[in-house]
């Protein structure tokens, strides 16, 4: 099989490899810290939360982000996954959508290909309803969770759950200097205007704030996977 890994907008790489995941892939996992906003190798001692609103859309308060800024360079290829725990204190579900973006060197953000027509899109998404978190575990790998949708769980207003969130598989290099920013909110994070033809998830449950809840008991995290060599 081949596959790409992509740089910015018209530099990428073809390779080969023979199979998917690619044979070889190194998984890490990057801790959440909702005080510094970062993702971390190590899990913060202590517990921490932060909150958007998620009835607005965009940045500011709508949102919350993530970031780690890369030493070396690495290629990023493969299933991502977030386990996250969140609550809503005034809602009974939420409706959670993520994003993996890449910014350079300077902390501009790197668009790729998006919508077939778009060239401002994320390095890859990822959404998930908490109602469905329930995971088929005889289908799931530690890389791709598999949602087993025989059942609603629906949280109580206020209770702090876990939600395992796959995150479609890309390739993306990240070079020393260049940041993987881990954002999450409430709704669909890139939305084109109408008439063009994108389906959004403007059926929501939201109502008032999402909690994100990080460091002690709550191991919330990314997890990467690293092309091989």
């Amino acid at each position: 099989m081949s596959y790409e890994v992509r740089d910015h907008p018209g530099a990428s790489a073809r390779r080969s490899a023979g199979g998917w995941p690619l044979p070889g892939t190194t998984y890490e996992r990057l801790f959440l810290d909702a005080a510094a906003g970062t993702l971390r190798p190590d899990a913060p001692a202590d517990g921490a939360s932060v909150s958007y609103d998620s009835e607005r859309a965009g940045r500011g308060r709508g949102r919350a982000t993530f970031d780690l800024r890369f030493g070396t360079a690495a290629d990023l290829v493969g299933h991502a996954k977030l386990r996250v725990w969140m609550s809503a204190p005034e809602a009974g579900d939420l409706d959670v959508f993520v994003a993996l973006q890449k910014l350079d060197r300077y902390g501009d953000l790197v668009g790729f290909p998006y919508y077939a027509v778009f060239a401002d899109g994320p390095v890859a998404l990822g959404w998930l309803r908490a109602s469905h978190r329930e995971l088929d575990q005889g289908r799931s790998t530690p890389w791709q969770p598999v949602l087993a949708h025989q059942r609603e769980l629906r949280p109580r207003p206020g209770e702090i759950v876990p939600l395992e969130i796959e995150i479609l598989p890309s390739g993306t290099h990240f070079g020393s200097g260049e940041t993987l920013r881990l954002v999450i909110q409430g709704t669909d994070i890139y939305r084109q205007p109408r008439p063009l033809v994108q389906t959004f998830h403007d059926d929501s449950v939201n109502r008032g704030p999402h909690l994100i809840h990080t460091g002690g008991r709550f191991d919330s995290h990314l997890l990467i996977p690293y092309a091989p060599g």
